[in-house]
């Protein structure tokens, strides 16, 4: 069963408003969407029958209910759906009209690029949809490019990385402490993306990591770190990026920092903060 919820017309209209303003004055908060999107979220053009169909869209476990619907709040447009996935309760925000795209998306995306090839995704997305491109055999064939758009100093130099960052983080990072033998605790932060050798070779520059970057048979890149030092790092720029974790995530990095203070190792040579 899926239920659907869109925004009353009402509420639209000042909402939409509302963000536009909040984005021309730089709040770094849709800086903070875009790495949210660029981690799980997705650009698409459908063909059914002879119709294109343009849709930017973000999936996530139901966990993360409000932060979907803050989403919606803060962009003030889309249809929030939930449905089962494989036996697992899954949550979306889609976006399909086509004006509310133009005038609300596009300026966000447009202002706050994103940094992996994801980018062409968008650009062939934003092109065909400024032309008014309706009908399918219209649409030009495409097939995503492996060049980088980016390096990792431009992506590090570009004034809202931070609260991009954050953003993904909240999509594709992962807070977790393990226990080896004899009951040794250790903390751990992993953040991975397929195809992303760029992006996570920044963000491991970005924090002064020092592990070594994974690949699998896959192609995704995974950066895994747990030393002292990686850790405080982490904890430093958390707690002083300009945006914050919103969703599930950031209670996910709540209770992970609890055990922090429990673990010698950390407790001892961290400052770490007493609250986020």
């Amino acid at each position: 069963m899926t239920w659907r919820q869109s925004a009353g017309v009402s509420n639209r209209s000042l909402s939409t408003s509302d963000a536009s303003q909040r984005l021309h004055a730089g709040d770094l908060t849709y800086a903070y969407i875009v790495g949210l999107i660029e981690g799980d979220g997705f650009f698409t053009i459908t063909k059914k029958g002879k119709y294109l169909t343009y849709e930017l869209g973000i999936e996530l476990s139901i966990r993360d209910a409000k932060l979907i619907y803050k989403l919606k709040s803060l962009l003030g447009v889309g249809v929030v759906s939930i449905r089962n996935r494989d036996n697992i309760e899954m949550i979306s925000l889609r976006i399909i009209n086509k004006n509310h795209l133009k005038s609300f998306i596009l300026p966000i995306f447009d202002k706050y690029p994103m940094f992996s090839n994801k980018q062409s995704d968008y650009l062939r997305f934003r092109s065909a949809l400024l032309s008014d491109v309706t009908y399918s055999i219209d649409l030009p064939e495409y097939t995503r490019s492996n060049k980088p758009l980016n390096n990792i100093k431009s992506i590090i130099n570009a004034h809202y990385f931070p609260a991009w960052l954050v953003g993904f983080i909240e999509g594709e990072g992962c807070f977790s402490i393990s226990k080896l033998k004899d009951d040794y605790l250790v903390a751990s932060f992993d953040i991975s993306q397929t195809n992303g050798e760029i992006i996570i070779s920044a963000i491991r520059e970005y924090l002064s990591f020092t592990t070594t970057i994974y690949s699998d048979k896959t192609n995704c890149f995974k950066l895994k770190v747990s030393s002292v030092r990686s850790i405080e790092n982490l904890l430093k720029f958390l707690n002083k990026a300009p945006v914050k974790l919103l969703g599930y995530k950031k209670l996910q990095f709540l209770l992970w920092i609890k055990q922090l203070r429990t673990i010698s190792r950390y407790s001892q040579k961290i400052n770490i903060p007493s609250n986020y």
